[in-house]
């Protein structure tokens, strides 16, 4: 909810308050930095402290930094805030929470299990940023019928931020003891370049920063701009199919535990990726707009089914003690992989709208998948967690 709140409502707020357009890319710059070196000190830590205690630490300072807009519009000291409270307003689900939450749910599931907690996570995910960005339909209402000032309204909803956060940090405090580490290596801090699996470790981290940076390249706001550009679209058009999209991402994500009881994990998570890359790169030859936007929807069936399969199968292949460390490496390389492919497709339309990057991200994305699939065909899963 606090992601998809914030995301709404940040850039917004920061140039109401005075900030130029280069200062609030240096304010988002500085929290993906920070979330970056964040998630690396939660990685390495992960023998030395608890997990439920990361979760509280990572909510109260969220707090406590989201609450310095309240008291200063100095760029500096807000960009201070920002590095070490990931204000970066994308309402994505990432960083260190995702990777203890990753680590967590594996101890309090099974081979059985935990595939189906991986989709619930997900989609309740998915779910709260809906909300979140509904919330700001307080500020609307503030602004339109109160008559309220845009900032007063919108530091309605940094308060709402800051509660959420700190009602998160009550809820961890309840957490059971069994989402730690059932299994240490006695070392105070991991090594994620010594530990016994870092092989595949730094595989399946180098794989999906390949993924992710040819996924950054097409993602919706390139969309939107392609269907306004070629076929004429307007808003409501394009935000009622990104709206059916969306929703058959989250049936996409429900579905994939059951996909992969019938054909396995590593299966599940390669080929439906393979049918919807097919998709993307069928999207940039639609001949209509109508065809263009049954392929990007047939596309939403199979697109988000690897994310729940994915992270199950990583949590998979390695030991219990290594599971930080997998989820931490996995997210970085991933956070790493997405933060030049916008760029990239600015360039790459720089003169023109081509078709450049689908065709560049939607090759390299069916390379990642094939790559994954021929270096890990022969790994077997323990306790036949391959059916999970």
């Amino acid at each position: 909810m606090g992601r998809g709140l914030i995301a709404v409502i940040l850039a917004i707020y920061l140039a109401e308050i005075g900030l130029s357009i280069p200062q609030i890319g240096l304010v988002l710059g500085a929290s993906l930095v920070g979330g970056f070196l964040f998630s690396l000190l939660v990685m390495f830590t992960a023998n030395s402290i608890s997990r439920r205690l990361w979760f509280v630490i990572i909510a109260v300072v969220t707090g406590v930094a989201i609450s310095m807009l309240f008291f200063t519009e100095n760029v500096w000291l807000i960009g201070l805030a920002s590095f070490f409270g990931s204000y970066a307003g994308s309402g994505m689900h990432w960083g260190p929470s995702l990777q203890l939450e990753q680590s967590s749910l594996t101890e309090i599931t099974n081979a059985q299990t935990r595939t189906r907690a991986f989709s619930n996570l997900s989609v309740s995910s998915a779910g709260g940023r809906a909300v979140g960005s509904a919330l700001v339909g307080i500020a609307t209402y503030l602004i339109g019928v109160r008559g309220w000032e845009i900032v007063d309204a919108y530091n309605v909803l940094l308060a709402i931020y800051l509660g959420i956060n700190l009602l998160n940090a009550a809820i961890y405090l309840a957490l059971s003891s069994a989402i730690e580490s059932k299994a240490s290596t006695g070392d105070l801090l991991v090594n994620p370049f010594k530990t016994p699996s870092r092989k595949p470790i730094l595989k399946i981290s180098s794989l999906f920063a390949i993924d992710s940076f040819s996924g950054g390249m097409i993602f919706d706001a390139f969309f939107a701009l392609w269907m306004v550009d070629k076929y004429g679209l307007n808003e409501g058009t394009i935000a009622a199919i990104m709206i059916a999209t969306q929703g058959l991402n989250l049936v996409s994500i429900w579905l994939a535990p059951s996909v992969a009881k019938r054909i396995g994990l590593l299966n599940t998570f390669v080929w439906t990726q393979v049918l919807s890359n097919i998709c993307l790169i069928s999207f940039a030859f639609a001949p209509s707009a109508i065809v263009a936007a049954g392929i990007w929807m047939l596309r939403g069936i199979f697109d988000e089914m690897d994310v729940p399969t994915r992270q199950s199968y990583m949590m998979a292949i390695v030991p219990p003690e290594e599971r930080t460390v997998m989820a931490g490496s996995a997210n970085l390389g991933r956070g790493l992989g997405r933060m030049p492919s916008s760029t990239v497709t600015g360039f790459l339309w720089a003169g023109a709208y081509t078709v450049a990057p689908w065709l560049i991200g939607g090759g390299l994305k069916l390379a990642y998948d094939f790559a994954i699939y021929f270096s890990f065909r022969n790994v077997k899963l323990p306790d036949d967690e391959e059916s999970n």
